[in-house]
């Protein structure tokens, strides 16, 4: 490798190292300023972690790739360096050099993938970084390979090993247990390191609802973040209508009490039905955010679980769990996905009887206290209400939230993408929105809406990088440009979705000027297009398929 493409490599693995930084940093204040309730433990010190875990993760990614051929070549040299003056901020040299990457190696050791990549699984708000994380590890991974003018075969069966274990870390078949292994991040010069990791590890030992630590936070700064959250929000029209009616409703009875005047009983519990990945859970942290921000409960955090949270494995246990669930979420929102399934259609549930008893005596006991949400299938959820009086009695709020079309999903698929730091050019948008429109039209209610978009996108990130690993020179466009043969959509092979592309089929969208249909050329998605009958001009970001 000469010095020009040793210079250019090295600026390269300057700019991932960043990058690395920033999505940490980033991510770190703004849990701290939107979801402060949610973070576990002492909230200052949180951005001091997701510095240090940067850290730790820069550390982990160079000395497996590094160690794949047992060999420390000068360009790995000069790659270490680079990454020293990042972690330390002092340039070392010869002997320096050496005893500080020893203690790189050393580092490493201690590292586990799960623990630095934790706070993206364990925070929700944090989801959508995960394909920017893998990104950022892969780039990283690919570069220290390449910084020697070739990639060994151990190296690459490294690179690919990595990708499965990162994969595995950002997408546990246990979310909860990420806490549990989070290993102590690398230290750095700054005296808050240590601090910061200590309070990580002991995350579970705080209760989300003990808000001591959690700074003061203007409450009306906090009402709009959390009305401007919902109104960003791609679709459910209906979903926001009826959180702002909820929210207003709330805020009347607050200025009349203000006056002396009366106010009408407020129950706080209500029901969210529609189909898997439709934004529930999403849109119930929001509520919280709303009753926290408007005191109508004192923290707003939200508590997520579902029939396990609440049903023991043994008789005359399910009404202690039940209840030290209820406790952790009084000031908040106790949110219970699939609620439905703790009433058997037999009869016979005895332990779902119990749970379902002792949880309508605390909606009742602590109304004022907390808010519970029951979510699921809307069919479920109404047998569920009409066959309980106690529920139907306490609950009065019911939010319908429909399925994503085709043209919204492909915006949730560009927000992705966006937030990720992906291009999206007018072929992939095309064969991406022919590809969703395929499943809506043949969906049933175990359609994936969001949650499909989100595989999709993560399927995607992952075939742009099986398709530029053997590459040598990665530009930027190669890192960043998801092109039509990367877009995947779960449930057709690539030659369906060939076929489907290839098919007849028109795409109009809505004029905003005149409000008529237009017809939309696949090259111009993502473009903008000025309507034939009044001239006016709009970004064609997506559109709708007429075969």
């Amino acid at each position: 490798m000469n010095d020009v493409d040793e210079t250019r490599l090295i600026g390269m693995l300057r700019r991932v190292i960043r990058d690395c930084g920033k999505l940490y940093q980033q991510c770190g204040k703004w849990m701290v300023r939107r979801y402060p309730t949610m973070i576990e433990g002492r909230v200052e010190d949180f951005p001091a972690l997701m510095d240090d875990l940067h850290r730790g993760l820069l550390v982990k990614v160079y000395v497996t790739i590094v160690r794949a051929d047992d060999r420390w070549t000068g360009p790995e040299k000069k790659v270490a360096a680079a990454m020293i003056e990042h972690l330390w901020g002092q340039q070392f040299h010869g002997s320096q050099l050496r005893e500080a990457a020893t203690g790189l190696f050393q580092q490493a050791d201690q590292l586990s993938w799960e623990a630095l990549v934790a706070p993206f699984v364990r925070y929700a708000p944090l989801a959508d970084s995960k394909a920017q994380v893998e990104t950022i590890v892969m780039r990283l991974a690919n570069l220290v390979a390449k910084c020697d003018g070739q990639t060994m075969p151990e190296e690459s069966i490294a690179l690919h090993t990595l990708q499965r274990e990162i994969d595995a870390a950002l997408r546990p078949a246990d979310p909860a247990s990420t806490l549990a292994k989070l290993s102590s991040p690398i230290g750095t010069n700054s005296s808050h390191s240590g601090a910061s990791a200590h309070a990580y590890q002991q995350a579970q030992a705080t209760s989300p609802g003990d808000t001591a630590a959690t700074p003061a936070i203007d409450r009306d700064e906090r009402l709009r973040a959390a009305m401007c959250e919902l109104e960003l929000l791609v679709g459910l029209g209906n979903v926001k209508t009826r959180v702002k009616s909820f929210t207003n409703f709330l805020k009347l009875q607050q200025q009349r009490r203000g006056k002396g005047l009366s106010t009408m009983p407020i129950s706080l519990h209500m029901t969210f039905v529609g189909n898997p990945g439709t934004g529930k859970t999403t849109v119930a942290r929001i509520v919280g955010q709303i009753l926290g921000a408007l005191g109508t409960l004192p923290t707003g955090h939200v508590v997520e679980t579902d029939r396990s949270g609440l049903v023991a494995e043994y008789a005359g246990q399910t009404a202690t769990k039940t209840n030290k669930l209820c406790d952790s979420a009084i000031g908040g929102v106790l949110f219970i996905d699939e609620a439905y399934s703790l009433i058997d259609a037999s009869g016979d549930d005895a332990y779902g009887r119990e749970a379902i008893q002792t949880l309508l005596k605390r909606m009742e006991d602590d109304r004022d206290k907390f808010a519970v949400i029951l979510a699921g299938y809307g069919d479920e959820m109404a047998t569920m209400i009409r066959s309980n009086p106690g529920l139907s009695s306490r609950i009065n709020t019911t939010i319908e939230f429909d399925d994503y079309t085709p043209a919204e999903m492909g915006r949730i698929f560009e927000a992705m993408s966006v937030s990720n730091d992906y291009a999206l050019p007018a072929a992939a948008r095309h064969r991406l929105l022919v590809g969703l429109n395929q499943l809506f039209t043949q969906r049933d209610r175990h359609f994936g809406n969001g949650r499909l978009v989100r595989n999709a996108f993560e399927d995607s990130v992952r075939r742009l990088a099986d398709r530029i690993a053997d590459v040598t020179e990665l530009s930027d466009d190669l890192l960043t440009t998801l092109t039509a043969g990367d877009i995947s959509v779960p449930g057709l092979t690539p030659a369906k979705l060939d076929t489907i592309v290839a098919a007849t089929h028109e795409l109009r969208m809505e004029c905003e000027g005149c409000e008529r249909r237009i017809r939309v050329r696949p090259e111009s998605l993502g473009a903008r297009v000025r309507c034939g009958k009044c001239d006016f001009i709009q970004t064609a970001s997506w559109a709708e398929i007429e075969s």
